[in-house]
């Protein structure tokens, strides 16, 4: 019978003072690339779903020629119109935000709901929906500052 060396083994170990303490080189490598993969996620996935779920949006600013308040049965066929993502008043009623879906709706197909329902409209801007975000917040930071 030969000798088998991996028998003993710990009977060996014991004798010549070899003990496992804690974790190895490689276990504790993993954990910690683990702990630093897992932290940036959590920073970055959020950021980057928002991003591709609005990257396609635009914001569209049109304001009343006569000055008056919107109408609520424009802003509800504004909304019926697939591919528009919202319509909304600002706090004075006389401007309306529409954030539409650039890939489906134009703006030939916006300003048509203004001709039927004989709305002579004013567009301010055309902007990308994230960048207007950023600016209505910047604006809301300095009210709050002054």
């Amino acid at each position: 019978m030969a000798y088998n060396p991996e028998k003993y083994r710990e009977k060996r170990e014991k004798v010549i003072g070899i003990r496992k303490r804690g974790l190895g080189f490689g276990t504790l490598a993993t954990m910690v690339s683990m702990a630093i993969i897992l932290g940036l996620s959590i920073v970055t996935v959020p950021q980057a779903i928002s991003y591709i779920s609005t990257r396609h949006l635009d914001d569209a600013i049109f304001k009343l020629e006569t000055g008056s308040n919107w109408p609520e049965d424009v802003i509800a066929g504004l909304n019926a119109i697939k591919g528009v993502k919202n319509s909304v008043n600002d706090k004075n009623h006389t401007r309306l935000v529409v954030t539409f879906d650039r890939r489906i709706v134009t703006l030939s197909i916006i300003t048509t709901v203004f001709d039927q329902h004989d709305i002579s409209a004013t567009l301010l801007n055309q902007v990308n929906h994230r960048q207007h975000q950023s600016t209505m917040k910047k604006e809301e930071e300095e009210l709050e500052t002054s």
